[in-house]
Order: structure tokens, then sequence, then C-alpha cells
């Protein structure tokens, strides 16, 4: 038998076992935007808001310096 025919049965078999057969699922798509002062990772990195604002990943000027989600450009 082919590789397609058994593909095919294969999820011809699963379904009619009940087993539901879905695509990939998005992690991101779940995911709450950040707000200022979040922490992040990557040096100048860009992401929007909840409202739609751009931020970016900057350096915080007090503290122990780590990277937290900001307003206003690269630091």
């Amino acid at each position: 038998m082919s590789r397609l025919r058994l593909l095919v049965a294969a999820v011809a078999a699963a379904g009619s076992a009940g087993f539901v057969v879905a695509g990939p699922i998005d992690p991101i798509a779940d995911a709450e935007a950040p707000s200022p002062g979040d922490s992040c990772t990557v040096l100048h990195a860009t992401t929007q808001d909840a409202n739609g604002q751009t931020m970016w990943c900057n350096p915080m000027m007090t503290g122990t310096h780590g990277l937290v989600w900001q307003y206003g450009g690269p630091g």
C-alpha cells in the first residue's frame, strides 16, 4: 500500500475512533500583551501593548539594570 493510502487510512481510523485531528496550536495567540516594567529578554526588541502602542525592550535605569518593556524607543 502506498504511503499516502496509509496516511489516509490512519486519519480515517483516528476519526472513526473519536479522535480529533487538528492543526498546530499557536501558543502566542493566547498570550497577554506586556505592560511597562514587565521583563523581556532581547535588547531593543519591539512589541505592542494592549492598546496597540509600540514598546521597546530596554535596560532599567535603576536597580539591577535588567531588561524591561518601556515606551520611548531604544535606550
